[in-house]
């Protein structure tokens, strides 16, 4: 009987033995495949980015073979304004939107309001905000913006009569205070005091921000909105009719063919100086694909318009909406 009992001990030692090697070896089994698929992933990520930072350059080769094609102007008929710019290749693609952002309103030419200037201002920051103050009468928003704007930039305390400064922000439930410089990105005006979520949608497509606050408005880029801002008293249905003319490959040469077009009321009254038929600054949105991942990166390009000579001075891979670009298909088709 004792000796029974012993192989009864060694078996069920044996048995445990197995049942421990089998968990252990399972236990291996799942971190090892675990572990592929943790580098697999972070190979794949790490090619996706890749892929995405070279659509940024081949946005930079598109822009300067348009700089050494026509330096003197920028226009949506050229090359770098298509919407289809999709390079496949095996195993993924890069889409590319181009944007010119000179073709857009920039809050950061309303800084430089000192507090003992800020009755008057001076000519292009006056002119600034008059046009900003337009804009949003076109949205249907309040124009206390303008003032709450230049106070979230400016670097005083001393708020504009509808505007708010630092006590203003830091009396609210989650308390911050204002910029106290130039802006970076055009979502920081959703940190502006009353802004609603529906009212930045409405007016953010004619912003940009630029590190140059006396950049010029492209008018051969702009929407009939902004058009509407440089030329006082132009209608919303003229405005509409001089950009499609406009895009149907018939571009400004100069400024003064816009201000000489017989649509425009009161020519003598628009800003020549503020204008230009020709860019500096883009905004290039990449979505490349590597077999199922995908990356996003936004950047701006600055382009030298003496020499063509490119840099990035912005970069972005949390934005994942390219407009007039194909999503990536769903799990239903």
């Amino acid at each position: 009987m004792k000796y029974q009992s012993q192989q009864g001990v060694a078996l069920i030692t044996i048995l445990l033995v197995v049942v421990i090697a089998t968990i252990l070896g399972v236990s291996m089994t799942t971190a090892q495949k675990f572990a592929i698929s943790r580098a697999r992933s972070f190979f794949d990520q790490g090619i996706v980015r890749q892929y995405a930072y070279g659509g940024e350059e081949l946005a930079r080769q598109i822009l300067h073979e348009d700089f050494l094609d026509a330096p003197e102007v920028d226009h949506r008929s050229e090359n770098w304004a298509s919407p289809d710019l999709k390079f496949e290749f095996e195993e993924g693609e890069v889409e590319l939107l181009i944007e010119d952002l000179q073709g857009k309103f920039n809050l950061n030419s309303l800084q430089g309001l000192m507090p003992d200037q800020k009755a008057s201002g001076t000519t292009t920051t006056q002119l600034a905000r008059l046009r900003l103050n337009n804009l949003l009468s076109q949205v249907g928003m309040d124009r206390a913006f303008t003032d709450r704007i230049v106070d979230w930039i400016d670097l005083d305390e001393q708020a504009n009569p509808l505007g708010a400064e630092d006590f203003d922000y830091l009396g609210l439930d989650r308390p911050y205070r204002t910029g106290g410089q130039t802006m970076v990105d055009v979502s920081e005006l959703r940190l502006i005091l009353g802004m609603t979520r529906e009212q930045y949608d409405a007016i953010s497509p004619y912003l940009t921000v630029l590190p140059e606050t006396g950049s010029t408005i492209n008018v051969n880029t702009a929407s009939p909105e902004i058009l509407q801002l440089v030329a006082p008293g132009l209608s919303s249905v003229e405005s509409q009719n001089i950009v499609i003319r406009r895009d149907e490959n018939l571009p400004f040469n100069t400024v003064n063919e816009f201000t000489g077009d017989p649509s425009i009321p009161n020519a003598s009254s628009i800003k020549a100086g503020t204008l230009s038929v020709q860019s500096s600054f883009f905004q290039v949105t990449v979505r490349a694909r590597y077999q199922d991942r995908f990356g996003y990166l936004t950047s701006v390009i600055q382009r030298n318009p003496t020499d063509g000579s490119m840099r990035v001075i912005y970069r972005d891979q949390s934005k994942k909406i390219m407009t007039q670009v194909v999503e990536e298909p769903t799990d239903n088709g």
